[in-house]
């Protein structure tokens, strides 16, 4: 069953570590825990989070370290700092770091509740475009070379199944895309059908690559001269144009 989201708690106060993560978990998050900086980074390298909360004075954050060095294992990660010792030198230092909120102790759960719906869906929607992104990158890169092979070859057109193959894998990739977004952006299950996110603002880009597809289907249409082909290029006219 899916989680409203994965967050590590680095705090050295072990009732404040136990306490938090049991009201987590209820509010259907997975929590782990940490006593220190040096095994939050460890876990870090380890699982995939997608938020951090981190007590300000504990071993293995000295100025901040841990704050500092997590962003070079996970890039974007937010983190929450709740502090039972606030300083206006580690406020100001936390302004220029990917620290989301700095919440003193004793926090107010609905209050450190609210923070942590607000980064963890930012994160979510953010890690969600960013492999979309790449998604994209790589479906261009393997058009390009499918297309070097044909040039290479004399002319000689690759294989129906290898286009086909090739097409399918990226066009069912994109539209995971399209529904792992929906569930980014509402941070909850959603039963909306992929195409109707499509018409979502930030999934543009992943609609404007079917398009590309169809586009690339239509010139290429001679070469292969595939019913499977044509019939796949109508369905995804179909997708676009009907949502």
């Amino acid at each position: 069953m899916a989680t409203r989201g994965r967050i590590l708690i680095a705090d050295d106060e072990p009732t404040f570590l136990t306490a938090t993560a049991d009201l987590l978990r209820r509010e259907g998050y997975e929590v782990d825990t940490v006593p220190d900086g040096g095994a939050a980074l460890e876990q870090v390298a380890l699982h995939q989070y997608d938020l951090l909360i981190s007590d300000l004075e504990m071993p293995g954050n000295e100025e901040l370290r841990l704050v500092r060095e997590v962003g070079q294992v996970a890039g974007g990660l937010p983190v929450i700092i709740i502090t039972g010792f606030p300083s206006t030198r580690s406020a100001i230092a936390s302004i220029e770091l990917p620290v989301s909120a700095y919440l003193l102790k004793p926090v107010q759960f609905p209050d450190l509740l609210q923070r942590i719906e607000n980064a963890v869906q930012r994160f979510r929607s953010y890690r969600t475009m960013r492999e979309a992104e790449t998604r994209m990158s790589k479906w261009r890169e393997d058009f390009d070379q499918l297309s070097a092979s044909r040039a290479a070859s004399a002319g000689a057109p690759p294989s129906v199944d290898t286009f086909l193959a090739l097409t399918l894998r990226n066009v069912m990739g994109s539209l995971s895309d399209l529904e792992n977004l929906g569930h980014a952006l509402t941070g909850n299950q959603v039963d909306q059908h992929a195409c109707q996110l499509i018409n979502c603002p930030r999934g543009s880009q992943l609609h404007n690559a079917l398009r590309e597809v169809i586009d690339v289907l239509e010139e290429t249409k001679s070469s292969f001269k595939s019913k499977q082909l044509a019939d796949l290029r109508k369905k995804l006219e179909l997708l676009v144009d009907h949502v």
